[in-house]
């Protein structure tokens, strides 16, 4: 069984390979579609493209792993929370979470526990889509 941090080293590989393909793809459809000058910023429409992926903390408790990573996009740097769990003989990721954007993960905002992230410092953007 590979590690938690070998398994998601692999699955940023292959998404960030994934997203190189996308793009490639996408630049022949809006030349195909897009007129000027929208066709000028098209790159607006892409998906980031990401610096490398680092996997900075890696930690196991209860049979879940909480695995931290850093990724350079644009001109900052975003911090994502990856929660596995074993199955079977591979892990799979079960939860994925931000760092707050508000209080930039230290759970305080203007002296006060943090709204946006309840003082977790974390942030699961798919609760912002319900």
């Amino acid at each position: 069984m590979t590690t938690p941090q070998q398994f998601l080293e692999l699955f940023l590989r292959e998404k960030a390979a994934s997203y190189t393909e996308t793009r490639a793809r996408l630049t022949t459809v809006y030349a195909k579609y897009f007129g000027e000058p929208l066709l000028q910023h098209a790159d607006f429409f892409m998906p980031m493209d990401t610096v490398r992926a680092v996997v900075e903390d890696v930690r196991q408790s209860d049979g879940v792993v909480s695995a931290v990573t850093r990724e350079h996009i644009l001109r900052s740097d975003i911090c994502t929370r990856y929660r596995l769990s074993a199955v079977g003989e591979n892990w799979k990721i079960i939860g994925i979470d931000r760092e707050c954007i508000m209080c930039r993960g230290s759970g305080q905002s203007n002296g006060a526990r943090c709204q946006h992230c309840d003082g977790e410092g974390w942030h699961e953007p798919k609760r912002d889509a319900v």
